[in-house]
């Protein structure tokens, strides 16, 4: 059983991606900004992170280097409904 957090300001997206990672027999949590979704990193080890790109207290591209020098750096999912070539490069190039 892997734990998946979830970074989203959409509540009904996170119900969806929540429930079916529970269907897989995984444990999910979900935040809906980008400082509860550190505070969350700093409290337990994540698996997996989905990343929303456009947050309302900043850019989810900004926190994927905090989120790779954790002690067992999750591997990040960028999620977004807008995205661009340049976010898409500088995701990658900070192991998205």
């Amino acid at each position: 059983m892997a734990n998946i957090l979830i970074i989203d300001d959409n509540e009904m997206f996170c119900e969806l991606l929540s429930d079916l990672v529970m269907d897989l027999g995984h444990h999910p949590v979900s935040c809906s900004t980008l400082q509860s979704g550190l505070q969350e990193t700093a409290s337990r080890a994540y698996d997996v992170v989905f990343l929303d790109v456009r947050m309302p207290d900043g850019s989810g591209l900004d926190i994927l280097p905090a989120l790779q020098e954790k002690p067992s750096a999750p591997e990040v999912i960028i999620i977004t409904g807008a995205g661009d070539p340049d976010g898409a490069e500088l995701a990658i190039k900070n192991g998205a």
